[in-house]
């Protein structure tokens, strides 16, 4: 019975890390489609200056959630290595915003 219990838990951890990852991939996604949408329709090769580096800032506002939902489902210590990324990337996001803007995506337009 006592061995079952840490088992529970853990499948609770891997659940929460599953819905964290998918829902926030999601709905960062699905955000980020208009923004995304123009960047595309911009055609040439003198945008490429404009459009490549948005592409990684849409790239950047995708791995938050699924960093995040890798150090919930790290019980060791990496759980951190994963959760400084993540601050790291949304530090990074925040900087970048004034630069780029938040492309639509609602956890960082505050």
């Amino acid at each position: 019975m006592i061995a079952e219990k840490p088992r529970l838990t853990r499948t609770i951890q891997i659940v929460l890390a599953w819905a964290v990852g998918v829902v926030g991939t999601v709905t960062t996604a699905i955000s980020l489609i208009p923004s995304v949408a123009v960047i595309a329709s911009v055609s040439g090769v003198s945008s490429l200056g404009f459009a490549a580096p948005l592409l990684v800032v849409s790239m950047m506002y995708l791995s938050v959630p699924i960093l995040i939902a890798l150090a919930i489902a790290n019980t060791g210590r990496r759980w951190r290595l994963w959760l400084t990324i993540a601050i790291a990337v949304i530090v990074l996001l925040l900087v970048a915003r004034f630069a780029v803007g938040s492309l639509g995506v609602y956890w960082i337009s505050f």
